[in-house]
């Protein structure tokens, strides 16, 4: 009579059966590590990339050096204050250690900064434009209700609910827009050597 196996004897079974891709386990083992390693080189100006990746070689370095790669177009954002451009500077500064071909790098790091500005005077332009027509919507009410009463005194535009969520709305709509330019320079990136 055959012999009745165990659920270990039968997932030990299983578990030989299974090929291991080597190449697999050394990205997965690797692309954390880059990507811990670049987290480090935008948080520490005084941290040294090139001495870290050093320490790795053959195919581990490969890994390693797309996982920073990685940290670094996810960090590459439209920029919303200082503190961004200065993320964004940073993650120039360190595609720049990374990869080979500098001059297409340098190229289209000039055509992201024209894409940054353009973003930049967009939404200022478009702030401005939003609260003159707010303020006009504003005024022509006040006059309407003023010949009824006693003129009223108008509310900062700003401050208003109705303005703010307009402007939300109109600053995530531009703001899809530019994204979608920007993604197609990260993938340049990805693509230069």
């Amino acid at each position: 009579m055959d012999k009745v196996k165990t659920a270990l004897e039968i997932a030990l079974e299983r578990a030989k059966a299974i090929e291991v891709d080597e190449e697999k386990i050394l990205e997965l083992e690797n692309l954390p590590r880059g990507r811990v390693l670049g987290a480090q080189f935008l948080s520490n100006k005084d941290f040294n990339l090139e001495e870290e990746l050093q320490k790795f070689n053959g195919k581990a370095k490969a890994h390693v050096v797309k996982g920073v790669e990685e940290t670094f177009l996810g960090n590459l954002r439209l920029p919303r204050d200082g503190n961004s451009m200065e993320t964004n500077r940073r993650c120039m500064e360190g595609l720049l250690l990374i990869k080979k071909n500098k001059a297409a790098l340098k190229q289209v790091f000039k055509e992201i900064e024209m894409l940054f500005q353009y973003y930049a005077r967009a939404l200022e332009q478009a702030y401005v434009n939003l609260k003159e027509e707010y303020a006009a919507r504003l005024a022509q009410a006040g006059r309407s209700l003023g010949k009824q009463v006693v003129p009223l005194r108008l509310p900062n535009v700003e401050t208003l609910p109705e303005f703010q969520e307009e402007w939300l709305r109109f600053r995530e709509q531009l703001s899809a827009q530019y994204e979608t330019l920007l993604e197609e320079k990260r993938q340049y990136i990805r693509s230069i050597s």
